[in-house]
């Protein structure tokens, strides 16, 4: 009797091909060979369903219809996975990887975070762009080539700058200054110091030592 009853009370639920005539928010309108029915897509169907595809249809007697599948789609145009709320991607024993020929994309309205252990990029040319960058790390190695830097101000505070050159060039158009508590300049060879005008003042002593001293 129980199984009877059960028997009763399910609903015949028939499937079919049919194509994609019209999309919209409440879902798809998709042709049959019996009739046009309008269907939703269901949350396994990850491809999101377009014009003049080639769907599979589920429709229960008396009630709603659902795209199952994506199965042929016409032209080359391209396919999107949509999904409602929040998407994973989860690989517990593996590696998730994305390749594509003709470049990857990752756009988000919200910050993009990225992390790892380890986190390397290669490519023949990088590019940043941004109004604002904050960088933090206990320590930086950087090795290049060339560099090539315009910035119309650069602060920096440390405390301790090392450079090693082997040759260093500096032209500065206006103002040259310097505030320090020491200052110590050696040259193995000559040191000149030219000016229009040069003025060398000390509040204590001004000693100048040599074999030989020429003045004027």
């Amino acid at each position: 009797m129980h199984n009877a009853a059960r028997k009763l009370a399910a609903k015949t639920v028939w499937q079919e091909f049919g194509e994609v005539v019209s999309t919209g928010p409440e879902g798809y309108s998709v042709r049959t060979a019996l009739a046009e029915v309008n269907a939703k897509r269901a949350a396994s169907c990850l491809v999101a369903p377009a014009l003049g595809d080639r769907v599979l249809v589920a429709t229960e007697e008396e009630g709603d219809s659902f795209v199952l599948a994506v199965l042929e789609r016409k032209d080359s145009q391209k396919t999107t996975i949509a999904v409602e709320g929040d998407l994973e991607l989860r690989a517990p024993s593996g590696k998730v990887e994305i390749a594509a020929q003709e470049g990857v994309d990752v756009v988000a309205a919200a910050p993009v975070n990225v992390a790892g252990s380890e986190v390397t990029v290669k490519a023949l040319r990088a590019r940043l762009s941004a109004e604002w960058i904050d960088v933090v790390g206990a320590a930086v190695k950087a090795e290049f080539g060339k560099v090539k830097m315009l910035a119309s101000t650069f602060d920096a505070a440390l405390d301790r700058f090392s450079q090693r050159v082997k040759r260093s060039y500096r032209t500065v158009e206006e103002i040259d200054q310097v505030r320090a508590q020491h200052i110590d300049w050696a040259a193995q060879g000559n040191a000149h110091l030219r000016g229009e005008n040069t003025l060398v003042t000390a509040t204590d002593l001004v000693k100048v030592n040599a074999d030989q001293v020429h003045l004027g």
